[in-house]
């Protein structure tokens, strides 16, 4: 794992409803083992709209639905639909699609991704620091502010949740209110 970067960030805290935070721990819990993925948007850091995307990972078939390099293919293919929800999380372009659409309809700005983390840790992994890193370059194509990223770990009988900001590699916690 990247150790956390002494740059600081030039970005608002983020203020998210506890019944926000309360929906995402329980779409973690409705999906476990599996990953859980979405999208959190509002407006000047403050969250006011969650959409739960689907995991196309755990899905059969998802090394067509996405395109993975031949590697990935044979991987994913080995493995079970559960065994595969356990490694990752892509989500599902129609559902992503329709989030954004409702975003700009409503003038809210993308403010969080978020995901689950069944079996590991609230930290970003290895994967996840590729997966933002690589992203940076991407949401302003797609008309998206760069986002802070949520992580929900069921490893222990209460769920941990925290959020951070990822940039160039560097990860850094975000702070976050619940209110």
């Amino acid at each position: 794992m990247t150790t956390p970067s002494p740059v600081r960030f030039n970005v608002a805290d983020l203020v998210i409803p506890k019944t926000i935070l309360d929906d995402i721990v329980a779409h973690a819990n409705e999906l476990t083992p599996h990953e859980c993925c979405g999208l959190l948007a509002g407006t000047n850091g403050v969250v006011s709209h969650i959409y739960r995307i689907k995991n196309i990972v755990a899905m059969e078939g998802a090394q067509n639905l996405s395109s993975f390099d031949p590697a990935k293919v044979a991987h994913l293919e080995r493995l079970s639909p559960e065994e595969r929800a356990e490694i990752a999380f892509v989500m599902d372009m129609q559902d992503f699609s329709a989030a954004k659409k409702d975003m700009r309809n409503n003038g809210l700005d993308l403010q969080v991704v978020y995901h689950s983390h069944p079996h590991d840790p609230a930290r970003p992994s290895v994967t996840d620091i590729k997966i933002a890193t690589d992203y940076e370059e991407i949401w302003p194509k797609i008309n998206l502010p760069i986002p802070a990223y949520l992580l929900v770990s069921l490893m222990n009988p209460t769920p941990d949740v925290r959020c951070y900001w990822i940039k160039s590699g560097h990860v850094a916690p975000a702070a976050f209110a619940a209110r």
